[in-house]
């Protein structure tokens, strides 16, 4: 594929509706209900969803290095990885990891044509066991948003360790805005996205509700200082929408 090319994302579910009545996912899990629905979920959910995955692609391509690993924390159904596959042209090992068995499940179905011309390697644990020597690129897509805070650095650190030189971490993450007024139009604007997508006000108030402390979210000035300190030498933002935000950050 040519450096122009947007094709489009292998989402593969059922409509998304579990916050449109009766009892809804309380506090909010990544399990089987919820990896059911979940492609049509994340595409209707957070803004530039598939110019993310896109971008994502065309970075790994410009900084993959010959016999390493490019890994997907937080891989979920292996949207990413599936397109990634159809990007590189060298056969590349491509490394998934997540807790959430339920979606490793549809990953390993939705990967089944990449892993004829690429290692394709699926891991069912927690981001902090996760091997990153040898790797030349790693994707975390609205993934460290969901663990504890007090674990965050430490991920980060281990990322930045692990990567070879010139390396690329390429992150993805809500944020908050500092000041309060921002952070009210910010809503305002991004539950109107999701309203413009089909879902009702209840459904957004009740899955707001489901993900109180559990996503929890930093500023774009605390992630910025945060990946410095993990030992990466450049940050920079890529993408940004609403209160979602895209970091390429270099060993």
């Amino acid at each position: 594929m040519s450096s122009t090319e947007s094709p489009k994302l292998y989402l593969d579910s059922e409509k998304d509706e579990l916050f449109e009545r009766g009892p809804w996912p309380k506090p909010f899990a990544f399990n089987q209900e919820v990896a059911r629905v979940f492609d049509d979920m994340v595409s209707r959910s957070v803004p530039l969803y598939h110019e993310v995955l896109t971008a994502a692609a065309h970075w790994t391509r410009s900084y993959v290095q010959p016999d390493t690993k490019v890994i997907d924390l937080g891989c979920s159904t292996g949207t990413y990885m599936e397109l990634l596959g159809r990007f590189l042209k060298a056969p590349t090992h491509l490394v998934g990891v997540d807790n959430s068995a339920s979606m490793l499940e549809k990953a390993e179905e939705k990967l089944k044509d990449i892993a004829q011309r690429h290692t394709v390697s699926l891991h069912c644990q927690d981001a902090s066991e996760t091997d990153f020597s040898d790797s030349s690129v790693v994707i975390m897509n609205y993934t460290l948003q969901f663990l504890p805070m007090d674990q965050r650095p430490s991920l980060l650190q281990s990322i930045a360790e692990g990567l070879r030189p010139g390396g690329l971490l390429f992150l993805s993450e809500k944020v908050k805005s500092p000041c309060p007024r921002f952070q009210e139009t910010i809503t305002h604007h991004y539950e109107a996205f999701k309203e413009f997508n089909g879902y009702a006000r209840t459904e957004i108030e009740r899955k707001k509700e489901a993900l109180e402390h559990v996503l929890v979210p930093y500023t774009q000035r605390q992630l910025t200082e945060l990946l410095y300190k993990a030992g990466f030498s450049q940050v920079d933002i890529l993408l940004k929408m609403h209160n979602f935000v895209s970091f390429i950050a270099l060993k």
